[in-house]
Order: structure tokens, then C-alpha cells, then sequence
């Protein structure tokens, strides 16, 4: 997928994703409230159409408050006057009766008037005539209300209106259908004289007119059951099978909302009847205008999402856009900058921020192409001293090794021939010759690394049998080991390979470079070659390891990096005690790159050291080799000098000399050496010092160097450091210098040129009286 088509479709969908989720959440919500809302509002009609009945009763309150503060007569003249006839009581009720039918002419909703005495009996009723609507007493003793009404009524203060539950009757209303759906208002009648209750006056008032009047309303009872009003259209049976569902709802006891498979009915728990049961009204509701508005307000939403969609694809199309003429930008000016070092300028308008990332990267490009350029220059200037440096070494060799070879040859055969020559001479001759070896083998240590880092050395990758190249090479210095009486033995596991591909010479050298520091830094115990299969780590760049474990002094873990650098040992008096250029491990790691593997290295001090060369299976000689930091190696094993005799043998005691010049420690050390003495040379005194503190001397030996204040203070610091017999060596007869270095500690004092017998005297009176002896 294009960069281009990736920032579209996240700008997209980062500007989309929230419109959607608003979309998907809130417009439900809305559809569901607006629902809701049309449901309320067809509730609220629903009430307002039966608000009318409560203004109506209010007004009959006032018409019964009136009839109990005017009650009929018998219920007056009864209480008040006992002796009043029945005649005068019916005179007085006739006229009140006339006097009803004026004043409740119009109100045809009353139907009944009927008046109680104290005990709540009935004691006088008027029934509205069904034909002409006139008030008539009737011999039919009037429905019972219920007793709690009454009985409420009674007790009830002056002027209080109660009303009945709805009273329904099928049966009176089967002959009278105003007697169907009534209700009851009853308010107590006073003792005007007394001002106790005498009585109450009760109406009864046909309700049942708004059950005809409204023909599209439903009355059922809370059983199911349809109110059956005599009236034409009414239903019957029960609304529960008719009307799946409305049970539950009914049991609620709350408005509800039916919805059917293609109608809809509001339901509303309106009355109370005096059975303690509730009488629903039920009215169609008609979904379709809130559908249609539902739909309307929906296709409008998703017009507006569908536009906002639009619009939105419209930005990030033309953010993608920009984005991608930026990147083109971007990339095409990297890549002239990388293959052409051109100066490319980034001119991007818009935000300062981009402004400012363009020059930016303008600078940027401007610096790369200026360090290119210094990166080239300075890369040709150093190919010219590599090829100066290559060329120096080539003259220098060749000038060198002509008269070296002259003095190495010159030297083996004054050393051979003992015609004419004193055995100091032929020693001086050996010695000549060992210097000159050690010289050549120098040059050569560093013409190998000067190939080796200008990747002149060849490779020749062949097959190469680890078992017959390592066999041969034990044989070659085992001679060396056995000369220090220590073991050396070779373990090769059985799931090696037996043949790899490498170079054989370089291999060989390699390993020679392990076992040469090995004897070299060995005094007593073994050294191990062991060859495996390389550790599971490992396994996917090595095939095998080979290992050279000795138990020499060791390397600290602070000098381990240290020891690979070139003309680098652990310490001055390492190089000192055990010779060596320091260059050996170095060739060594680098000729292990140039294989294809490297070299690892633990060790710590008094512990020995395990060297490790990890190498894979097949060697290709065209892939180029990783450049080797660090190296590691030793020089090749010296050959073990031969002692000659002497006149006068003074034991295998160590002694340590001090002194800076190189002649004349070739003078002295053939001395000391034929007596068989072991000699260490420091050049000073700190390097004195850390010599003494690695290895016990039996007796010190230095040079007085005019002027004296030095070497005076070192021989200070040797009798401090350690109680050693200390000789000085005087350039001459110097009473001054004698008695200044008798002063510093020095036991014995010898003058230039130094008589053999006189030195033989007085180290034989230093050094140890047991084990010095005449050969």
C-alpha cells in the first residue's frame, strides 16, 4: 500500500470515526425520545378529554352544597317540630319538589337526588322522569351506596363534598341506560338551630354520556373484560385475546403504549369502580406521522453524514496529497544527496513549523555535501599514506633484512667455529645472533600486520584435516614444553567435522601464536587443546571452536582488552620478564577475521588463561572480512638458550639490574649469565619496584649514572621496598659518589670495566653461602 493511500485512509478515518460513532449512538436515542414524546402528547389528550368530567363535578359540587343548605322539608320539620303532620310534610315537599324542577331543569346529568336521615337511611329521593325529564318521588327505594361513604359523609364538616368510586350497573342499565355509569356526590346536612348533622344529600350523576359521546374509546375492565355500554358499536368479549400482549401491561397498573402487528393503542388506568377495580381507557394511536417524521429526520441525518463524508474524503484526499508531493520531495532529495552530493534546497510553504523543517534540511544536505567532500579528500590522503607508509615498509625491509641476513650469518659462524675466539667471544657471538633473530622476526611480525590491515594478504581456502594440522602442530613445539617439563595434551570431541574449509597457514599460525604465550607464561601444570562443536549461541555463524587452556599467571579483566592492541602486553613487567613484541595476538585476531571467526578470551590473574578461536564451517574467500578492532597474540616461542660453563657457578639465583644502557647490560649479562645466575633488567626504579613485588630477587645490581642524585634515591627505594643485598657500579675512582651511595644503603661498590673475578667475589659474598659452589 502507497504512502499516499495510507495517510488517506487515517486522515479518513480519523475524521469519519467519530461522526459515525455520534451517529450510530445518538440517533437511536433521539428516534426512541421522539417516540416518547408523541406518546405523552397522545396521553395528555387522552387526559384533557376526561378533564371535562372534573370541571363538571365541580360545578355539581356547588348544586349538592346548595340542596344540603336547602334540604327537603320532612328532613327539616321531622327534627324540628315533631307535631307537624304528615300533611303539612307532604304539602311542603310538593312545592319543593316544583322548586327542584325549576332549578334542575337543565342539569340532565343528575338523575337522582336522594336525602338520608341521621343514621344514614334513606328518608326521601326524587328520580328524573326518563321522557319528560321531570323530578318525581318514586315508591323504588334508590340504589345503596356504600356504607364507608355514608358513613364518611356523616362525619364529614359542614360544606365537604365527597365522591364515589364509579359505580357501574349493567342491569338498571339494560332499563335505564343513565343509571349504566354513575357517580355519587354526598355532603352532610347541618341542624341550623343545633348546628349538629341531621342528615346528607346525595346526587347521582350519569357519567356514562362521555362513554357514548367518545365512540373511538375503549372501556375494559382490569380483567379484560369490555365495558358493555348500551350503545351501538360497542364492543364485547375480552381484550386480552383481542389484544395480545396487554395483560402485562395491565398488570402494571400505569399508561401504557400496545403495539400491534398493524395498530397501536394507548392505554390509561382512568377510573376507580366501587368494586376496587380499575377501569382502562383505551384510544387508537396513529404511528404514521411520527413515522413519517422518523424517516424524514433519518434521511436527513444521513444526508448531512453522507455530505459531511464527502467533504471530509475531499480534505484528506488533499492532505494525502500533500503529504505525498512532501515525501517525494523528501526521498528524491536524499537520494541526489546520497548518489550525487548535490546541494538540494527543501522551499516548502505553508505552517512555520514546515518552513522551518525545510531549512532545515536544506542546511543538513549542505553540511552532508561539505563532510563528503572533507570524508573524500581525507579518505585519498590516507590511501596515499597507506601507500607511502606500504612503500617505507617494502624499502625498510628490504634494507634491513640485506645486511640483518649478513649479521645473522656472520654471527652463527663465529659462534660455530672456535678457532682464534675466547669463550667470552663466542658468547658475544650468540648473543649477536639471538638479537639479530629476535630483530627479524620483528620486521616480520609487523610486515604481516601492515598486510593484514591493508588487505594485502592473501587467502587460500582449501580442505583442511583438523586432525593431521593439529597432530603436527603438538609435534612442532612440543620440544618447547618439554624443555619447561610442562605437559601439553590435545582432546578433540567426536562430533567435530573432520574436514573444513579455511585457510591451513593462517590456521597454523594462529594457533601456533596460543601455545607460544602458553609455554611462554607457563612455569608448572599443562596446556590443553581442545577442539569442539561451537555452543548452540553460537551455532549460526560457527561450526566449531578450538581452545588453548594453560595454567599460566593469568590476565586481569581490566587488561583484556589491552593485551589485543598492538605493542601492548599486560604490564612494563610482563614485557621485561618474559620478552615479546606485543604484536603476536594482534596478527592473531586479525587473521582470525580474515577467516570468518574470531577470538574470545578468559582469564583472570593466578587462574590461567583460555584462548578461543570460533570459526565456521566453510571459509569464502570473496566475502570480505569484518575489520578486527582488538587483536590478540604472542610472539613465536624463542629458542631455549644454551648455558655454557663456567670457571665459577653461583647457583640459579634471580637477580635484578638496573640500568638504562643498553650496552652495557650486554656486557654485563653474559657475565652473570655464565655464572648461572638468572638476570631481570629494569631501566628504572618504579619499573625496579613492580618487578620486585612480582618476583623474589636475591640481590640487586645498578648503574651509577652521572649525576648521582637519582640512582642514590632508587637504591633509597630498593632497601625500602625490601631488605636485598644492593652492589653499585661506578664509572670510575669518585670518593664523593662512594661515600654518597654507601650513605643510600649500597652494600658493595665495583668500578668500570668490571674485572670477572672481583664481580664473581662479591656476589659470591651477597648471595647465599650454601648453595655457592666451584663447578
Amino acid at each position: 500500500m502507497k504512502l499516499r493511500t495510507q495517510i488517506l485512509l487515517f486522515f479518513f478515518a480519523f475524521a469519519l470515526t467519530p461522526l459515525l460513532i455520534a451517529v450510530v449512538i445518538n440517533l437511536p436515542l433521539v428516534l426512541e425520545r421522539m417516540d416518547l414524546f408523541y406518546q405523552k402528547a397522545h396521553l395528555q389528550n387522552l387526559r384533557a378529554d376526561f378533564r371535562d368530567l372534573d370541571q363538571h363535578l365541580a360545578s355539581r359540587h356547588e348544586m349538592v352544597r346548595l340542596l344540603a343548605k336547602l334540604p327537603e322539608p320532612g328532613t327539616v320539620l321531622g327534627i324540628s317540630d315533631e307535631n307537624n303532620s304528615d300533611k303539612n310534610i307532604d304539602l311542603a315537599r310538593t312545592r319543593y319538589i316544583q322548586w327542584i324542577n325549576q332549578i334542575l331543569h337543565e342539569q340532565l346529568d343528575i338523575v337522582q337526588i336522594v336525602f338520608l336521615d341521621a343514621q344514614g337511611d334513606e328518608q326521601f329521593w326524587l328520580d328524573r322522569d326518563r321522557e319528560n325529564q321531570s323530578w318525581q318521588p318514586t315508591v323504588r327505594r334508590p340504589g345503596r351506596a356504600p356504607k364507608a361513604l355514608i358513613s364518611a359523609a356523616l362525619q364529614a364538616e359542614p360544606g365537604r363534598v365527597l365522591v364515589s368510586a364509579l359505580s357501574l350497573n349493567p342491569d338498571a342499565g339494560a332499563l335505564d341506560p343513565r343509571r349504566f355509569m354513575t357517580l355519587r356526590l354526598i355532603t352532610p346536612i347541618f341542624s341550623q338551630e343545633s348546628g349538629a348533622p341531621i342528615g346528607a344529600v346525595m346526587l347521582n350523576i350519569d357519567v356514562g354520556g362521555i362513554a357514548r359521546f367518545y365512540r373511538d374509546t375503549l372501556w375494559v375492565n382490569d380483567d379484560g373484560d369490555f365495558l358493555e355500554i348500551p350503545a351501538p358499536g360497542t364492543p364485547t368479549g375480552n381484550a386480552f385475546e383481542r389484544y395480545p400482549g396487554l395483560q402485562p401491561l395491565f398488570a402494571e397498573e400505569k399508561p401504557a403504549l400496545w403495539k400491534g402487528h398493524d395498530e397501536q393503542i394507548m392505554w390509561v388506568p382512568m377510573f376507580r369502580t366501587e368494586q376496587s377495580r380499575s377501569l382502562w381507557v383505551g384510544r387508537l394511536v396513529d404511528p404514521s406521522p411520527i413515522a413519517e417524521f422518523r424517516n424524514a429526520l433519518t434521511l436527513r441525518v444521513l444526508s448531512i453524514v453522507f455530505l459531511l463524508m464527502l467533504a471530509t474524503w475531499l480534505a484528506s484526499r488533499w492532505l494525502a496529497k500533500r503529504a505525498e508531493r512532501l515525501s517525494r520531495e523528501l526521498i528524491d532529495g536524499i537520494q541526489q544527496i546520497l548518489e550525487h552530493e548535490a546541494p538540494v534546497t527543501f522551499d516548502w510553504k505553508g505552517p512555520q513549523e514546515l518552513k522551518r523543517l525545510g531549512m532545515n534540511l536544506s542546511r543538513l544536505a549542505e553540511e552532508h555535501g561539505r563532510t563528503s567532500r572533507n570524508l573524500r579528500a581525507h579518505a585519498r590522503e590516507l590511501e596515499e599514506s597507506n601507500r607511502y607508509k606500504s612503500q617505507f615498509l617494502a624499502n625498510i625491509s628490504h634494507e634491513l633484512k640485506t645486511p640483518l641476513n649478513s649479521i645473522l650469518l656472520l654471527s652463527k659462524l663465529l659462534a660455530g667455529s672456535r678457532q682464534g675466539l675466547s669463550e667470552d667471544q663466542i658468547k658475544q657471538a650468540r648473543v649477536i645472533h639471538e638479537a639479530g633473530s629476535d630483530l627479524q622476526a620483528l620486521i616480520d611480525n609487523i610486515l604481516d600486520l601492515s598486510r593484514i590491515e591493508a588487505r594485502r594478504i592473501p587467502l587460500h581456502a582449501e580442505t583442511v584435516n583438523l586432525t593431521p594440522l593439529l597432530h603436527g602442530l603438538v609435534e612442532l613445539v612440543q620440544p618447547q614444553f618439554d624443555a619447561k617439563g610442562l605437559a601439553l595434551r590435545l582432546e578433540i570431541a567426536s562430533n567435530v567435522p573432520e574436514q573444513i574449509i579455511s585457510d591451513p597457514e593462517k590456521l597454523r599460525q594462529i594457533l601456533k601464536n596460543f601455545l607460544s604465550n602458553a609455554v611462554k607464561f607457563t612455569e608448572a601444570g599443562e596446556v590443553v587443546i581442545r577442539v569442539v562443536v561451537a555452543d548452540p549461541a553460537d551455532a549460526e555463524s560457527y561450526a566449531l571452536q578450538i581452545s588453548v587452556t594453560d595454567s599460566g599467571i593469568g590476565i586481569p579483566p581490566a587488561k583484556h582488552a589491552e593485551i589485543f592492541e598492538a605493542f601492548k602486553q599486560a604490564d612494563g613487567a610482563t614485557n621485561r620478564r618474559y620478552g615479546g613484541t606485543g604484536l603476536g595476538l594482534t596478527i592473531s585476531r586479525q587473521l582470525a577475521g580474515l577467516l570468518g571467526g574470531e577470538i574470545r578470551l578468559h582469564s583472570s590473574p593466578g587462574q590461567g588463561s583460555r584462548f578461543t578461536l570460533l570459526l565456521p564451517a566453510k571459509l569464502d574467500p570473496e566475502q570480505p572480512a569484518t575489520p578486527v578492532s582488538e587483536t590478540i597474540t604472542s610472539p613465536e616461542l624463542p629458542a631455549p638458550a644454551e648455558a655454557d660453563p663456567a670457571d665459577h657457578y653461583l647457583g640459579r639465583h634471580s637477580l635484578l639490574v638496573v640500568d638504562a644502557n643498553l650496552h652495557n647490560l650486554l656486557q654485563l649479562t653474559p657475565l652473570l649469565e655464565q655464572a648461572g645466575l638468572k638476570v631481570t633488567a629494569a631501566e628504572d626504579a618504579g619499573e625496579a619496584i613492580e618487578l620486585m613485588a612480582d618476583e623474589p630477587f636475591a640481590l640487586v645490581l645498578i648503574d651509577i649514572i652521572l649525576p648521582c642524585e637519582e640512582c642514590c634515591d632508587t637504591i633509597k627505594r630498593i632497601k625500602q621496598t625490601q631488605r636485598l643485598p644492593v652492589i653499585a657500579i661506578l664509572a670510575g675512582p669518585a670518593p664523593e659518589i662512594e661515600a654518597a651511595c654507601r650513605a643510600a644503603g649500597a652494600d658493595a661498590l665495583i668500578q668500570r670495566p668490571i674485572d670477572r673475578g672481583q664481580l664473581h667475589r662479591l656476589l659470591a659474598q651477597y648471595l647465599p653461602a650454601e648453595v655457592v659452589d666451584s663447578k
